[in-house]
Parts: C-alpha cells; structure tokens; sequence
C-alpha cells in the first residue's frame, strides 16, 4: 500500500487553504456551492480540517450544553451562555453554526476530497471510503440534532440549488446506505489518508469498524420504532468488525499545547484560572449512579469534602462546589478527547439487539454484550489518574448491576438504557440521543424552565428557513424526534 500523506508538518496548510475553502455562507444554496473549482490539492490536505474545524468544532464548543439537555450535567455559572440552554432557550449562533458548520466545513470538503481522488487518483478507493464514513457521521450527527435535514439533494448546487429536505427516518436509512458503500470502498487495500487521518493514522481495519458501528447505530435508532424493517440487516452486520473493545474506539485526541486543547478545557483556563467551577454533575445522573453504589462516581466528579457525591438540580444554577459534585478536575483537561464512536455504545445496542431478538444468542447473547458494555465503561480511564481501581470494577461487576442473566425482559432492557446512559458520559450529543430514545432513566423537572416539556430537539437555522423555499416549517424545541417512542 502506498501512504499519501507522511508528513504532519503539511497539516499546517489547512490553516491557509480553509480560508479559500469555508466562507462564510448561511444558506445551503451557498453550502452547495463549489469552493474549489479552480485549485487543485492533495485531498489529504482537507481531513484535518474536516475533522478539526467542521466535525470536533461545534461538538466540542456548541453542543457541551447537550450534556444539560442529557441531564448529565447542571450548569452552576450564572451566565447566560450557561443558563438558558440549560432552561430552555437555545441561541440562533449555537443552531448557527452546528448546521452551516457542519455543511460547510465538513460535508462540502468532504464532497470535494471524494471528487479531487476520483479525478487524479481514481485507484484510492479507501480514500474515498474514508470520505464516506465521515459523510455518514456528519448525517447522522445532523439528523440527531436537527431531524429533518437536506440530505439526498445536499451539496448538489447545480441540480438543487435549493434543496429539499428528508424526514429523519430516509436520512437514517440514506445513512445506512451510504456506510454499505464506504465499507465496499474500503474491503480491498488501496491508497489510504493515513498522516492526515487524526482519528485511525490510516488502519483501514479499523475505519470499518468505525462504518459498521455507526451503521448498528442508525439501524438501532430505526429499530426503536420499526424493528421488523431492520432486523435482517442487524443481523448481517452482527457478525462483522466493530468498536467492541476500547482500542479501537473512534475518537479525536486534543494536546496539551496551546491552541491545540480542548476548547473546554480552554474555556475554564480564560474564564476561571483553570479551577473547575462552571459544570456540577447533574441530579439525574448522580442519582442513578449512586443507587448502584456505581464506581465511576469518582472518575466523573469530585468527592464532596464530606465524602459522597451529590448531583445538582436541573436549572438551579447554585454555585456551591461544597453542596455539589462538580465534574471531576481530570476530566475537563487538555487532551480531552472528542469521542465520535465507542465501545459501551456498540456493546450496549448489540446487547439490546440480543435481547429483543433482531439477532441470534437470545438472553444469554445480550448478557455477554452487556456485560462487555460494563466492562469497556469502566475501563475507558485505564492509565489515566481518575483510572477506576481493579478491586472496584470486580465488585461492580459482580454485584447484581454487572449482569443481566435471569432479569425479566423489562428489567433487563431498562438496565442496558441506564448503563447505556451512564457509559455516555462526556458525549454531550451521544448521551441527548440516549436519554430521548430510550427515555431511560426518568427526567427531572427543570427550575425555571420557559419550555413545558424537555429539549428534544434544535430548530433550523432562521436563515436557512427564510432563504430556502424549500425549508421545512419550524418544529417546536420539544418536538419528538422519529427514533423517540
């Protein structure tokens, strides 16, 4: 195999060819446009960016208020960029950029890295396989946001200046589809983006892994709401790679150098000298987490002074690190990794997939996976100074959380959703998703909420819904999504 992209140093490029590559167009007629019609490039020199500034970016800075919309975490800064997503009232600069960012920088450079392979190197199939799985992910990171979006006339300027947008449901589908054709990109080793590749370094192994995973995903948000139209293909995709072992999660690392930190790390440096005081663990999960005398209390949060851990109230925004557990000084750090794929979330969703019988092993089957879900969760903190020590994972896991074996088909399903929910901590739109699909466990009321039901979704961007005539109604912040039963 022949590595196109050795040298790291090149990265830096990006910094130059994004400002000729990403303008700064808030319409999706603008988003279809073609940045790059009249350069040429390596399509190597596009990944990083993609990856840095269109996929990481908002999920790292806009989507951290999804962790409130998850009840992970409860807000104890009383400004306004904490308060009101926390109660309710979600800025049009956060809808702003998630959507327009995510076409722009991603998608539509996504767009050009297939087309600049399929011009100079057509033979680089895995490059092109590459591009698709990160397509998928951006859609699908999209749909679980927005609902409905343009997805199969998106960044198609010529034919569909202004396109339509599809339901959740085909963009779920359209997203599976588009996997079965990165995972054929990707069977026969070819040319691979491997230096530029921030998240695999070019492991064409492990690329479908992260493919058939995301695809396990779609397929389960599906299947909470038409399992039949689905259960042959997560059977089929049962037997294949996937993200079941933490070495292989999907993830983009952070550094501990300036301006190559996580951007909430950051944000604590700039606003707070570095002292962890803005995000206390929420009520919701706390609660959880204690009523199972749950290890990863300590890896979450920081110990009150009394001893114990104590979760926040939704939208009570009290700064009381004495009365609160606020989240744990190791994990809002420098290198703070984007989690994009991981290995409780494939665990957990083959073990529901078992359990509910959309693949063979029956009860027995969902155990093992569960218990592999478990076991990967605990372990995530391997090495790190919040580690969960040995002696604590073998008495969780031999307590009557650590297995699912003789529970009735109801209990055993709720205790896959809560250990689902607790193993997405830090996944700020990966445990919204959760929580609203599985409606596992139970919300908490919200102080002074100007919304009469919980965040279930974000609005189109106004821009978007004024520009295009093609554009959706505005749904209602609390609006269910499809995958929500």
């Amino acid at each position: 195999m022949k590595n196109i992209f050795k040298n790291k140093i090149s990265i830096l490029l990006v910094l130059v060819s994004a400002i000729v590559f990403t303008g700064c167009e808030d319409t999706i007629e603008g988003i279809n446009s073609d940045p790059l019609a009249a350069l040429e490039i390596d399509p190597a020199l596009l990944m990083p960016e993609i990856l840095l500034g269109g996929i990481t970016a908002n999920r790292t800075v806009e989507q951290f208020q999804m962790s409130t919309h998850s009840q992970h975490w409860s807000f104890s800064a009383n400004f306004g960029v904490f308060r009101n997503p926390e109660r309710g009232t979600i800025s049009p600069n956060t809808v702003n950029n998630i959507f327009f960012g995510n076409y722009t920088t991603s998608l539509r450079n996504l767009a050009q890295m297939r087309i600049l392979t399929e011009r100079n190197n057509p033979a680089a199939r895995n490059i092109i396989g590459q591009a698709k799985v990160l397509e998928a992910f951006t859609y699908l990171n999209l749909t679980q946001v927005f609902g409905a979006i343009p997805f199969s006339e998106a960044i198609q300027v010529e034919e569909f200046p202004n396109p339509n947008f599809d339901s959740q449901e085909d963009v779920l589908r359209g997203v599976a589809v588009l996997l079965d054709e990165a995972i054929a990109e990707l069977a026969t080793d070819t040319d691979i983006v491997d230096g530029a590749d921030l998240i695999y370094g070019g492991n064409r192994e492990n690329w479908i892994r992260f493919a058939n995973s995301l695809k396990l995903k779609a397929l389960m948000l599906i299947a909470n709401v038409d399992p039949t139209s689905v259960a042959a293909d997560i059977q089929a995709l049962a037997s294949q790679p996937m993200i079941t072992e933490n070495q292989y999660e999907a993830k983009l690392d952070y550094l501990d150098q300036a301006g190559n930190q996580n951007p909430i790390f950051t944000l604590i440096v700039q606003f707070a000298g570095g002292s962890q005081d803005f995000y206390s663990g929420g009520s919701t999960l706390v609660t959880l987490m204690n009523n199972n005398n749950d290890p990863r209390r300590a890896a979450y949060f920081n110990e009150l002074d009394g001893g114990g851990f104590a979760g926040q109230p939704q939208g009570s925004l009290i700064l009381d690190t004495a009365q609160f557990s606020q989240v744990s000084d190791d994990i809002i750090v420098a290198t703070l990794p984007d989690r994009y794929a991981t290995a409780p979330e494939t665990n957990f969703y083959l073990a529901e997939a078992a359990l509910l019988g959309l693949i063979t092993g029956g009860p027995a089957a969902a155990d093992t996976f569960y218990q592999a879900g478990i076991s990967t969760s605990l372990g995530r903190y391997d090495g790190l100074p919040n580690e969960v020590p040995a002696g604590d994972k073998a008495t969780y896991l031999a307590s009557a959380r650590g297995s699912i074996a003789g529970d009735s088909q109801a209990d055993a399903l709720r205790k896959i959703h809560e250990e689902h929910y607790v193993a997405d901590f830090m996944r700020h739109m990966e445990s919204w998703t959760t929580i609203r699909r599985n409606q596992v466990p139970d919300y908490e009321p919200i102080t002074q909420t100007v919304l009469t039901d919980n965040i279930n979704r974000y609005q189109i961007p106004l821009s978007e819904i004024t520009s295009n005539p093609n554009a959706p109604a505005v749904e209602a912040l609390i609006t269910p999504m499809f995958f929500q039963n």
